[in-house]
């Protein structure tokens, strides 16, 4: 496939709004072109390429626990990104490619998003976004999806049958894909950091552009395997509320950015606005539970 947009071919995939089927409101990210963010957000990959953190994962409904690996790496324009969910990015405009692996039991997903640093007046807009989701080593659901300014055109295939469509955006939006590390890209946090946004939605259920508010109201200081190795055993983090303004009212997940910069575990080199812990809220015969994320691990490649 080629970022040309003469010439992409219009196949596309929209993920969950939850990073995860049992996720309720995790999401993924980054800045449409008419965002009213966009003087918020920078590149955070200033002085190396790639970073790699790893989480561990409990799930207080199931009683379960897994592994979720996150990846961002920059890549300079004209590069092709090979095996890109069976098909090459080719020739892609300067930006960066955040994929996500999470493994809980049986069941497996694979999430990609390619965004551009910039693009004429605008950081970090959404090109490319992909997820896969397998049970027992079985494809169940595969979305692949581009972005033609406001309109997201999507492919989704459950259980072998596909359809495809676009979703209208407008105002300030952002993909459904690996937005807790898209978020980082944000200069401006604070105690008083708010701001609300579009994401298009497309799961085995739902297919519809729904409305997101992140806010931060408090720090809070965070323990996690990780932070145990630092200097300190706890770091302090800006506690950010995601919340969907329809459906599920009521519940919020919640995500811990790092205050100041952390090291990585291999590097002197630093990481900025890392995403320490994040909490998301699962129903369940009307109790609730709770799927949490915790740091373990960070490194950095600078080469």
């Amino acid at each position: 496939m080629c970022y040309n947009k003469r010439i992409m071919k219009k196949k596309l995939i929209i993920l969950v709004l939850s990073i995860f089927v049992l996720a309720i409101l995790a999401t993924t990210l980054v800045a449409c072109n008419r965002a009213t963010t966009q003087g918020q957000l920078s590149d955070f990959l200033i002085d190396h390429k790639e970073e790699v953190f790893v989480y561990d994962v409990t799930n207080g409904l199931t009683n379960t626990n897994g592994t979720y690996t996150v990846s961002i790496k920059k890549y300079p324009a004209g590069s092709t990104i090979h095996d890109y969910f069976r098909e090459a990015l080719v020739n892609v405009p300067k930006g960066m490619l955040v994929t996500g692996h999470l493994v809980m039991g049986t069941t497996e997903y694979t999430t990609a998003c390619y965004f551009n640093i910039v693009d004429g007046t605008s950081l970090m807009t959404p090109a490319s976004s992909s997820r896969v989701q397998k049970e027992n080593g079985e494809e169940v659901f595969r979305m692949q999806g581009t972005y033609y300014g406001a309109n997201f055109s999507y492919e989704r295939v459950i259980n072998g049958i596909s359809n495809s469509g676009t979703i209208k955006l407008s105002g300030t939006y952002f993909d459904n894909n690996e937005f807790h590390q898209s978020l980082r890209t944000v200069q401006t946090f604070s105690t008083n950091f708010s701001f609300s946004f579009a994401v298009p939605l497309v799961s085995q259920t739902e297919i519809s552009a729904v409305t997101l508010n992140a806010s931060c109201s408090a720090l809070e200081n965070v323990e996690t395997a990780y932070t145990a190795t630092l200097d300190q055993s706890a770091v302090s983090c800006y506690r950010i509320s995601l919340s969907r303004s329809t459906k599920v009212a009521g519940l919020s997940q919640t995500l811990y950015y790092a205050v100041d910069p952390m090291k990585a575990s291999n590097s002197a080199l630093t990481m900025k606005n890392v995403l320490v812990k994040f909490v998301e809220p699962i129903t369940s015969d009307g109790e609730t539970y709770y799927v949490v994320y915790t740091l373990k691990n960070a490194t950095i490649l600078s080469d």
